[in-house]
């Protein structure tokens, strides 16, 4: 009776050991798998969640996006990525046409870095002979005189700069009556390719009675087109 008493108690031991060890050794391992899981599985969702929100941000966004090519065109056109002279050359000969004008030459000169328009120095303002220098002048309610040279001080932009940007000069002769050689000017402000007029010159135009124009001239206009320069192209400028 002992000896199966023993036996018993024994077996119940060996019982509650296996059960003990296998909890320790095959269950909790599992429930901690699981509660990994589980927290990788929350951890993926919310990145899910966030990843869904930019998607949708995107997909509106992209509703957009013919709206904006619409706008890039003309934006393109006008500072284009590359020097574009055959377009822009055609696009003189189409003005000239239009302005009743002919054109005779055109010059371009290599593209060089964009550099910022710099405001131009008032010039000092001269005092009369006699005058104290050191005199206080009597204030003076009404609106200030500009001050000859002062001129209006140029817009700049800091995303625009010699990294990113570059400019040709370009000289382009008409001729034609002057009435018309101002439209091609105007024109040439207005038109398609952005151009900065830098000076107008006119000379009266040479040749006989029969072919002379009444009232005809020369007209050379000097000005700047301006460029895109691309980010890798900028790169590798500034590598080399």
């Amino acid at each position: 009776m002992d000896k199966n008493r023993m036996w018993m108690i024994g077996s119940v031991l060996v019982m509650v050991l296996v059960l003990v060890l296998g909890v320790l050794l095959g269950i909790m391992p599992q429930l901690s798998a699981t509660a990994a899981a589980d927290e990788q599985r929350a951890s993926v969702a919310e990145s899910n969640a966030g990843q869904a929100l930019i998607l949708a941000q995107l997909k509106k966004d992209f509703e957009g996006i013919e709206s904006l090519k619409s706008e890039l065109i003309p934006l393109d056109a006008s500072v284009p990525s590359g020097t574009n002279m055959p377009a822009f050359v055609t696009q003189l000969d189409a003005l000239a046409a239009a302005s009743q004008v002919t054109l005779t030459g055109i010059t371009v000169s290599d593209a060089v870095p964009y550099a910022p328009v710099v405001a131009p120095i008032p010039a000092p303002v001269a005092v009369a002979e006699g005058a104290d220098s050191t005199s206080t002048p009597t204030p003076t309610p009404t609106v200030a005189a500009i001050e000859p040279g002062a001129g209006v001080p140029p817009v700049t932009n800091d995303q625009i700069n010699a990294s990113n940007f570059a400019s040709l000069a370009i000289t382009v002769s008409v001729t034609g009556s002057y009435a018309d050689a101002l439209n091609f000017v105007s024109g040439l402000q207005s038109g398609e390719r952005l151009f900065l007029v830098s000076g107008l010159t006119t000379t009266v135009k040479e040749g006989d009675e029969e072919n002379a124009t009444p009232g005809g001239v020369t007209a050379t206009i000097s000005g700047l087109v301006y460029v895109l320069v691309p980010p890798a192209a900028a790169s590798a400028a500034a590598a080399g």
